[in-house]
């Protein structure tokens, strides 16, 4: 078997499981490339006669600046999330082929799609895809807080805690000590919610699209847990914004799409799922800190964007708004 790799060690590994799991014929030319753009996991292409997939290994050790460990059983989280998404949203999700042996082996999306974050840093903001990321969210949101049989296994906050809780809100709170108060409320809130399913990265990078309109997956399912239903939404809608202080010529189409998005959303969890208005602005404004002030701030931010969304996380939370879209006032 030939293998093209940067990494012969690692790539002969992810080989032979792929042969062991019967995804591969041993005899066939596969060729393994790593991709790029996540902290928390060594992700690659896997390619070859009938074999188009992406393989996912979980890495104790962030890829950061600081000191960031979290339990790789956080990978089977992901497996067992994304067929659960996928049975009760066969087209929003990639199917998964293998779970096992510490690998997760996904499909690939097709080579056209790209993530809606590029779409958006490009001023391409689609109006389809916040309806469609809105209308998926509330389906998860509304089926399992119906049927809390379906979430049962996903009741351990361990490697949310590690991942979201402590590096983000906690964070912020050591940064920001005069916001302990709204922060620990947040926190607190969180804690006692069992709602219903929660990605947990519900973000656009992890939102891969068809240009040509025919399809959304949302990836990255490694931190699901049964928590608040406000923290999806929160993280969609303070990405938002900051594409907006990153990019403000595209402000109106920003806040028109978290619009849209919530709006689906809300609809579609009508009666089963409330969502909290003072909760939804209290985490929006915490994932607005967390990506100027957290352990994984967001590379795209010069110096003055970030002291810019510094300014408007403090606001938000001193002085929150009535409904979180009205966040885009405080930008003018």
């Amino acid at each position: 078997m030939t293998v093209q790799s940067t990494s012969a060690e690692q790539a002969m590994a992810l080989t032979e499981h792929l042969v062991r799991r019967g995804l591969a014929a041993a005899d066939s030319a596969l060729t393994i490339r790593p991709l790029t753009g996540g902290v928390s996991n060594d992700v690659f292409a896997a390619t070859g006669p009938g074999l188009d997939v992406v393989v996912k290994r979980a890495l104790s050790q962030l890829r950061v600046a600081q000191s960031w460990t979290a339990d790789t059983a956080r990978l089977d989280t992901e497996g067992r999330a994304l067929r659960l998404a996928g049975r009760l949203t066969p087209t929003s999700v990639p199917q998964v082929h293998d779970l096992s042996d510490g690998y997760l082996v996904i499909e690939r999306a097709p080579h056209s799609w790209h993530t809606w974050r590029d779409d958006l840093f490009a001023g391409a903001v689609s109006l389809s895809v916040a309806e469609r990321l809105g209308r998926v969210l509330g389906t998860w949101q509304r089926t399992t807080a119906q049927d809390p049989l379906l979430v049962a296994e996903f009741a351990d906050l361990t490697v949310f805690r590690q991942l979201r809780v402590d590096p983000f809100h906690q964070a912020v709170r050591e940064r920001h000590r005069d916001l302990a108060e709204p922060i620990d409320e947040t926190v607190a809130v969180m804690a006692d919610a069992r709602t219903c399913l929660v990605h947990g990265d519900y973000t656009p990078k992890n939102v891969l699209a068809d240009p040509a309109g025919g399809g959304v997956w949302v990836i990255d399912w490694e931190v699901a847990h049964v928590g608040d239903p406000t923290f999806d939404p929160a993280w969609a809608i303070g990405h938002l914004l900051l594409k907006t202080l990153n990019e403000p010529r595209y402000a109106a189409s920003y806040a028109e799409a978290a619009q849209i998005f919530l709006r689906t959303l809300l609809t579609e969890t009508h009666a089963v799922v409330s969502l909290d208005p003072a909760q939804l602005v209290r985490q929006t404004a915490c994932v607005v800190l967390a990506r100027v002030d957290g352990k994984s701030p967001a590379a795209y931010l010069d110096a003055e964007t970030r002291d810019r969304a510094r300014a408007l996380g403090r606001d938000l939370l001193h002085h929150p708004p009535a409904l979180v879209t009205d966040a885009w006032e405080y930008l003018k």
